[in-house]
C-alpha cells in the first residue's frame, strides 16, 4: 500500500450539465448550467494539469501508484446524451482530456435508470410520503418503479436521455476515452458479490468488444462503500473510480473522485473546504479508503 504524502492530484466528475431544464433529472439532483461548468473548468485548468486516462493507467502501472503532479481527470458518469451535444465541445475547445462512463443496458434509450424513472414519477405526483418512499427506491423496487410510470401514463420512449451506440464511437473519435459503469446502475452494497462481478464483467466485455477498446476501466455506481477486497481480486482493470471525493484509496489503482454535482458555489471554495476535509481526516488517519 502506497499513499502519498502530499494530495495535490483531483479527479473531478460529473453527470450532465445543461441551461435546459431536464425532468429526468431535475427532482434528484441541482443542474450545473453551462456557465458554472465553465467556471469550474477555468479554476482547473488554472490549478492544474490535465492528464488523459491512458497516461493515468501508464503511471500506476509503472509506479504501483499515481504521482502527485497537480493532474486532473475529468469523468462523466452515466452516458447521457449533453456528453456529446454540449460537453464534448467544450472539452474540445480547451483541450482537455475526459473519460465517459456508460451502461451498455442504457445505450440508445433501450432501458432507463430506475432513478430517472423515479424522477419523471415525481413530476406527476403530489404525495408527499410516496415522494419520499420512491426517492428511497433501490433496484430491486424497479417492478413497482415501472407499475408507476404506467399509472401515471409516461411515455418513456418520449425522452431522449443517453447516448446510442454512434454517439459513444463519435466520442472515441475525439480522442476521450469511455469506460464502463456496470450494466443496470445498481448500489453495489444492495447486490451480492457475483452479482457485482456479473454487472461489472459484463459491462467491461460489451464496451471492449463493440468498440474495439485496449483498456478496461470502470466506475462504481453511486460508490465503491461497501465493496469488499474480494471484488478487486477477483477483475482485472487497468483503473477502476470510486466517489469518495478527495481521498486516498488503499488499492492504487482505484481512484476517488470529486463529485462536482455538489459545487453549487465558487469553485474555488468547493474544492478547498474539501481539500482541507481531506488534511482534517489525515490528522486522525480517516483519509484512506479501505476495501
Amino acid at each position: 500500500m502506497i499513499i502519498s504524502s502530499i494530495k495535490k492530484n483531483i479527479f473531478p466528475f460529473y453527470h450532465t450539465i445543461s441551461n435546459q431544464r431536464l425532468p429526468h433529472i431535475d427532482n434528484l439532483y441541482p443542474l450545473k448550467s453551462i456557465d458554472q461548468f465553465q467556471r469550474e473548468l477555468d479554476y482547473l485548468q488554472k490549478n492544474y494539469q490535465t492528464i488523459s486516462l491512458k497516461e493515468l493507467i501508464r503511471l500506476e502501472q509503472e509506479n504501483q501508484y499515481i504521482p502527485q503532479n497537480n493532474y486532473f481527470h475529468l469523468s462523466f458518469d452515466d452516458g447521457l446524451k449533453e456528453c456529446l451535444t454540449i460537453i464534448s465541445p467544450i472539452l474540445e475547445e480547451r483541450n482537455l482530456d475526459a473519460t465517459f462512463f456508460i451502461n451498455p443496458n442504457f445505450i440508445g434509450n433501450k432501458a432507463i435508470f430506475y432513478r430517472y424513472k423515479v424522477a419523471l414519477i415525481l413530476e406527476k405526483i403530489t404525495d408527499k410520503s410516496l415522494k419520499n418512499k420512491l426517492l428511497n427506491c433501490t433496484i430491486h423496487d424497479t417492478k413497482w418503479i415501472d407499475y408507476l410510470v404506467n399509472e401515471n401514463q409516461i411515455n418513456l420512449s418520449d425522452f431522449d436521455i443517453y447516448l446510442n451506440e454512434k454517439d459513444i464511437q463519435e466520442l472515441i473519435n475525439k480522442g476521450f476515452s469511455i469506460g464502463a459503469h456496470s450494466m443496470n446502475h445498481p448500489y453495489y452494497r444492495d447486490i451480492s458479490l457475483e452479482n457485482q462481478l456479473q454487472e461489472t464483467e459484463q459491462s467491461l466485455a460489451f464496451l471492449q468488444e463493440t468498440f474495439n477498446l485496449d483498456y478496461r476501466v470502470f466506475s462504481f455506481p453511486f460508490t465503491d462503500d461497501n465493496v469488499s477486497k474480494n471484488f478487486f481480486d477477483s477483475i482485472e482493470l487497468d483503473l477502476s473510480f470510486g466517489t469518495a471525493g478527495i481521498k486516498d484509496d488503499e488499492l492504487s489503482n482505484n481512484i476517488q473522485r470529486l463529485p462536482m454535482d455538489n459545487c453549487l458555489m465558487n469553485p474555488i471554495l468547493f474544492i478547498n473546504k474539501n481539500r482541507f476535509k481531506y488534511y482534517l481526516q489525515k490528522i486522525v488517519n480517516k483519509h484512506i479508503v479501505v476495501h
